[in-house]
């Protein structure tokens, strides 16, 4: 597999755009800086501007980060497990006595206690039976997987905004027709299908946010318009749905939602200038400016020339392009190490946190209050490292890694002991949620790192690859809490160790990343592994 522009937010950092098949005109390399360097050229992050038509952008970005979150999160509700409390009318206390009550002649109906009405509930799979609906889960996550494969391809060569309207409005048909699933097998299929389209969703919508607001807003934007805020608006969500039917409706029409926010915005200016497409980039740009009453008789004459300038740049960078494989992130001894780093790294980091998140039902208090307490940490923790990170010098990422890690293996160990000594309570969930809301800033600090250690040439692939490997990851971890079965501890201890073995491969084989030069080229050819073959 060869490199290619991939959806990601370390694609703008290259800033590549490809020049139509003749220019007339060529710059000499070195007046073009001169030239931008005085202002005699604008950019174009000169014409994104922070105005009316960058609200609508936000908007979009609000309901496809909404869209996303709940499509991703839903299992956790539709997923959730019911507390057997009696049998035929007959109190009882959990499967273990219902077995023993049954005892292969009762054919009586569990009596449930649950607090949404999920998939385990409406079709009765209780006790060990659940684990099939848990099982689906893995199922589902492989769509996500595949989506996120085939739609980061269809954004890069048909375009960012036709590939949220595809996504977007699979996303929400087969979210409507999952809602009236007659039996577990076809929720599945229709679920996965629709995981195919959130996967869509999950990749596009950040790098077409990415290319349509001011280069200079992108951090605080990001931060405020993502996962961890609309992890406090969907359990709400939840609690009015209250049954996986209506809330397979209710993202459907988020969805659809989305789908009409995305067809009011144009097609990316950027997108269409490294496809060669500048009379299409010029019309959009007209009309962002129109939109943002800015537009006036001197800025066609403008964007003309900064349109020529991105060509020139295009048509120097291009002759110079080669093709890289992923076997190139593996070429020397140390990217070798570094990248098995990232990738079971991050592994370990959605085995855990997915894992944890599938049990919560388990847990004392409400699963809305739970998991709205969650997303609120989320973001208050990602909120403080921001502002840390900005002020404080010393403050890396490869420190910020640290300690949510050992954070997160105090968590986990305090409740794998207080399991362990047969208690149960309050102190589970607080352990969970804190464990959960750390490791959000494992996710932030590992892509940052990633980002900031390979060399432009291969760090797309390298993103690719750390965002590929995290899905699998999280595909296997609604199986973890079978172990519980032998002794509720055990899934927290197996937590732990995934946990330690990513604290000390990270401290090993890790540098610190911030503030260093970006590298543009890899190792010479007699530095590699692999030699001229690579």
């Amino acid at each position: 597999m060869t490199s290619s522009p991939t959806s990601s937010d370390s694609s703008l950092e290259e800033e590549k755009f490809l020049n139509p098949e003749d220019v007339e005109e060529c710059i000499p390399p070195k007046e073009l800086e001169m030239m931008i360097e005085e202002k005699k050229v604008g950019t174009l992050d000169d014409f994104v501007t922070l105005r009316w038509y960058c609200m609508l952008v936000l908007l979009m970005a609000e309901l496809t980060a909404f869209t996303a979150t709940a499509s991703s999160k839903v299992m956790v509700f539709a997923g959730a497990t019911p507390t057997v409390v009696g049998c035929g009318g007959t109190p009882l206390n959990g499967c273990h006595e219902l077995a023993a009550f049954r005892n292969g002649t009762n054919d009586c109906v569990p009596d449930l206690k649950y607090q949404f009405k999920s998939v385990q509930v409406e079709f009765n799979y209780v006790c060990d039976d659940a684990k099939k609906v848990k099982n689906t889960i893995t199922v589902q996550t492989f769509g996500v997987l595949v989506g996120a494969a085939i739609f980061g391809q269809v954004s890069d060569t048909f375009g960012r905004r036709k590939a949220l309207l595809i996504s977007t409005l699979g996303n929400a048909i087969f979210n409507w027709i999952s809602a009236y699933s007659p039996d577990l097998f076809y929720f599945m299929v229709w679920r996965t299908l629709a995981g195919v389209f959130t996967g869509g969703v999950t990749v596009v919508q950040m790098v077409f946010m990415v290319e349509n607001i001011p280069r200079k807003d992108r951090m605080w934007i990001q931060n405020s318009i993502t996962w961890s805020p609309n992890l406090i608006l969907f359990p709400f969500v939840a609690w009015l749905c209250h049954d996986w039917r209506t809330m397979s409706v209710v993202i459907a029409a988020a969805s659809i939602a989305t789908f009409f926010a995305v067809f009011l915005l144009e097609e990316s200016p950027r997108w269409l200038i490294q496809k060669g497409r500048l009379d299409e980039a010029r019309k959009s740009l007209i009309k962002i400016r129109k939109t943002d009453r800015l537009y006036d008789e001197t800025f066609e004459k403008q964007l003309d020339e900064v349109l020529h300038v991105e060509s020139e740049k295009h048509a120097r960078s291009s002759k110079k392009a080669k093709k890289y494989t992923f076997i190139h992130l593996f070429c020397t001894w140390k990217m070798m190490a570094q990248s098995l780093t990232f990738v079971s790294g991050i592994m370990c980091t959605t085995f855990i946190v997915y894992s944890l998140m599938y049990n919560m039902e388990k847990l004392s208090g409400s699963l809305y209050w739970n998991l709205a307490i969650m997303g609120a940490s989320r973001w208050i923790i990602n909120i403080l490292v921001s502002i840390a990170d900005y002020r404080l010098p010393w403050f890396g990422r490869k420190m910020i890694n640290q300690i949510a890690m050992v954070s997160t293996l105090l968590a986990l160990f305090i409740m794998a002991v207080y399991l362990y000594f047969g208690y149960d309570g309050q102190l589970m969930a607080i352990g969970t949620v804190a464990a959960v809301a750390m490791c959000s800033q494992l996710f932030i600090a590992k892509y940052m790192m990633v980002n900031e250690l390979y060399p432009t040439a291969v760090r797309n692939l390298a993103v690719s690859l750390v965002s590929t490997m995290s899905r699998i990851g999280s595909m296997f971890s609604p199986q973890l809490f079978y172990l519980s079965d032998y002794a509720e501890w055990i899934p927290y201890a197996v937590l732990l160790g995934c946990q330690f073995y990513d604290f000390i491969v990270l401290s090993i084989f890790l540098p610190e990343t911030k503030g260093v030069v970006l590298e543009n080229h890899l190792p010479p050819k007699n530095k590699r592994i692999f030699g001229k073959r690579a």
